[in-house]
């Protein structure tokens, strides 16, 4: 199903030139939000109240346990894009792995 069109029309664009390190930082924070990063960036451009579940999930985990999830998805990340770089196929265990951790993920935010 598309998204409802809005009344808004944005005719202006403003950007921005990140560091691969500050890229990926914002995209992870946008999907902690549950939001695509341009909303996510808006929001925080005008204060707006981004949503409440994105403090609650955070707050929920332990912090080592954060710190051990940012670890995998910044090596997760290394390893994705030399594949991409290398224009290799994916490795055969890659998909397994993937959605043990999201299953794990999933276990951790129910928490």
């Amino acid at each position: 199903m598309a998204r409802p069109k809005l009344d808004i029309t944005r005719n202006r664009q403003f950007n921005v030139g990140l560091t691969d390190a500050e890229f990926a930082k914002l995209l992870q924070a946008a999907r902690v939000a549950g939001m695509r990063p341009v909303d996510y960036v808006r929001a925080k451009i005008f204060a707006k109240a981004l949503p409440a579940r994105t403090a609650l999930a955070v707050r929920q985990l332990d912090p080592l346990l954060l710190t051990h999830l940012a670890r995998i998805g910044n090596n997760l990340n290394q390893v994705a894009r030399q594949i991409h770089q290398l224009d290799l196929e994916s490795p055969a265990d890659l998909a397994p792995a993937l959605a043990e951790l999201r299953a794990i993920l999933r276990e951790a935010l129910k928490g």
